[in-house]
Order: C-alpha cells, then structure tokens, then sequence
C-alpha cells in the first residue's frame, strides 16, 4: 500500500507544479509592468514553441544569442 501511496503523492506534487507555471510566469509579467492581454500572449507564444529545436544544439544557441 506504500508503495502506491508515494509514488501517487510525488506525481501529483509535479503535476500541480508544472500546471501552475503559467500563472506564475503571467503574474511575473505583470508585476514587471505588462498588462493582461499582452502577458497572456507572451505565454501563449511560450507554450506554443517547441522546446526541443529541430536540427540540434547549434539552433538553440543562435537563439539564445539573438534574443540576448
């Protein structure tokens, strides 16, 4: 029975984790000045793209240094 009941509590602890990632990121936004509208945009295009680039390492990094 034990050995259900851990493994049960540590899934849900990261499943209500990650799924209060994005209120966290839109009210960060918005503590830094943004309104709604465009905060919640900006974690819609943060959903939106894949975290895992197509060709590789090398994309990621010309990313990185564009947006920076």
């Amino acid at each position: 029975m034990i050995k259900l009941i851990i493994p049960s509590v540590i899934v849900v602890a990261f499943l209500l984790a990650c799924a209060n990632g994005p209120a966290k990121r839109i009210a960060a936004c918005e503590h830094q000045g943004g309104s709604n509208g465009i905060c919640t945009a900006h974690e819609w295009n943060f959903a939106m793209e894949s975290p895992f680039p197509e060709s590789g390492l090398s994309t990621l990094a010309q990313r990185v240094t564009l947006s920076h």
